[in-house]
């Protein structure tokens, strides 16, 4: 079986949609319908043969677990619980797959989309780069000199 290291996220990342939803699996409890909304989404992707929503793990995949809890509203023992049922471990690593948020994305690029999704496993970069593009417009249209940008402390912008 196949263990990931967990990684804690630095006092300075982002807050957003990943860490809302990793505390929203880490706080979810077991019910009944936690447990059939886990079948409900994940046995149609089993019995057809398509991808499982797997995350990176030491070079391999495993099944996205706290993604799972999240969008089913369960609880991460019933998904580890179900995953041990269905042999889930073997089918994410031969079968991986992403991990939709059910985010519109209407923004575009000389017309055409510049995603047709998000993905659970990609959001904290896509707010890193968010704030690291904010940034360069705060820095342009204030007229910031170096010497204030330099002295900005970490926490200081939203």
């Amino acid at each position: 079986m196949q263990m990931c290291r967990r990684r804690q996220a630095p006092p300075s990342a982002p807050t957003g949609i990943p860490n809302r939803l990793l505390s929203i699996a880490s706080s979810g409890t077991a019910t009944p319908a936690g447990r059939a909304r886990i079948g409900e989404t994940l046995l149609p992707l089993i019995a057809s043969g398509a991808p499982i929503p797997t995350t990176g793990c030491d070079g391999g995949h495993t099944l996205a677990r706290a993604f799972i809890a999240a969008i089913t509203g369960a609880s991460l023992g019933q998904v580890d619980r179900f995953k041990k049922q269905h042999d889930l471990t073997n089918l994410a690593a031969h079968r991986p797959g992403s991990c939709p948020l059910g985010v519109p994305v209407p923004g575009q690029v000389a017309g055409r989309p510049w995603s047709h999704s998000l993905d659970f496993k990609e959001a904290a970069d896509l707010m890193k780069h968010l704030g690291t593009a904010a940034m360069i417009i705060i820095f342009y249209l204030t007229g910031m000199r170096p010497q204030q940008r330099q002295g900005l402390r970490a926490g200081v912008l939203p």
